[in-house]
């Protein structure tokens, strides 16, 4: 009991962390690195988007991690084959319901505050942001947006429908591994695993295969464990910080080594093979699932991810997700308007950012005790109904 507990605790805060560089890479994005030209800042600021601070800035790396770790968490859920309508059923419930609040928010807002999108993409030349609430929701449009777990409402939800189907693969997955030939079924479910991943019946699919790479997470956890166990009894006290290796090097190459260190070099000395250390989706995966990897195994990490203050704040990581779209678009924008033109925008820039992470963190709070708490209550009430 004691080794679940404190994996979940470190693992909660990983996942807040990825929340934390989604959000800091979304509000980056709205007011500078997706600026077209970029806005004027000061030497000292712009060092916040160059190595290794740029590591914080994709998005990409803390989402594909978000995934892995869904997925992971997921395997552990024992499913028996009579029981797996009703689990997948509330499965989906499980995202339906947050999704609906989280839409009524982000609906309320519009037609409060409102999102002042299209007027700030003028000013701040950013085409991405203004490709978001481009016209007025009506309520179909709401519930429609639930039930499909759709991004019209809050765009960076638009993934959590392929974190609900790869996860309910998984619980399909545990399900029949108790039924069919284990080595067979494994193999099986692994050559299908990596032919669908060059197959892909639509771009984005395959953050499916993320959140799948959760379960070879714990297929290869428990091995690693189980070795490295044995190797300290032999003598190796300290294997285990080679994991810290692999949490370091993911994250220098991420952060701009590939394209400036091992592309330039492939390029100058095996041309041939140079093309395949260009940077794209593939090697942030791998630095994703080698930085969990590296975290999972090793000791002194998960002590720093188990700090006490960090460790009270981090099971919200999920309500940091929901809340921190609606939040840029309307209180950050809101802020920007008022300050643009008046103080130089490196000083817009640094309290936008000041006051939109405290926002972050209070509204965070208020929503995981009041709507996150009304919101579990509902489902555990329909998913007791559901095991009956």
């Amino acid at each position: 009991m004691g080794t679940s507990s404190k994996r979940l605790y470190y693992l909660d805060s990983l996942k807040y962390i990825f929340c934390l560089m989604i959000f800091w890479a979304h509000l980056a994005g709205v007011f500078w690195t997706l600026c077209d030209p970029r806005p004027a800042l000061r030497q000292e600021l712009e060092r916040l988007f160059t190595y290794p601070l740029s590591v914080l800035l994709d998005s990409s790396l803390a989402l594909y991690g978000f995934c892995i770790l869904s997925g992971y968490l997921a395997s552990f859920k024992r499913t028996r084959a009579q029981h797996l309508l009703p689990q997948l059923l509330a499965r989906y419930l499980r995202f339906v319901v947050p999704f609906f609040f989280i839409n009524l928010v982000a609906f309320i807002l519009y037609y409060t505050v409102g999102y002042p999108t299209a007027e700030a993409s003028a000013l701040l030349h950013n085409a991405w942001l203004a490709t978001y609430y481009t016209h007025a929701p009506t309520i179909p449009e709401l519930l429609r947006a639930t039930v499909t777990l759709d991004g019209d409402l809050n765009g960076p939800l638009w993934m959590m429908k392929y974190i609900l189907l790869g996860t309910c693969i998984i619980y399909l997955y545990n399900a029949l591994e108790q039924k069919l030939p284990l080595r067979l079924f494994q193999f099986s479910c692994l050559a299908v695993f990596v032919y669908s991943f060059f197959h892909l019946p639509e771009p984005n699919f395959f953050h499916v295969h993320l959140v799948l790479m959760g379960l070879i997470l714990r297929k290869l956890d428990d091995a690693l464990k189980a070795w490295l166990t044995q190797h300290e009894k032999d003598g190796h006290p300290l294997l285990r910080f080679f994991f810290l290796l692999l949490v370091l090097l993911p994250i220098a190459l991420d952060a701009g080594g590939l394209q400036r260190v091992l592309y330039p070099f492939f390029r100058a000395h095996c041309p041939a093979i140079a093309p395949v250390f260009i940077w794209s989706a593939y090697w942030v995966m791998l630095f994703s699932f080698s930085l969990i990897v590296g975290v999972m195994n090793c000791p002194p990490l998960q002590r720093a991810l188990e700090w006490a203050p960090l460790k009270r704040v981090a099971p919200m990581n999920f309500a940091v997700y929901l809340v921190h779209f609606p939040l840029i678009a309307s209180l950050s924008l809101h802020l920007y308007l008022r300050l643009v033109n008046r103080i130089s925008y490196s000083k817009v820039f640094v309290i936008l950012t000041v006051v939109s992470f405290a926002a972050l963190f209070l509204t965070s709070w208020l929503y995981e005790q009041s709507i996150g708490k009304l919101q579990d209550k509902i489902v555990k009430k329909i998913t007791a109904r559901l095991a009956m």
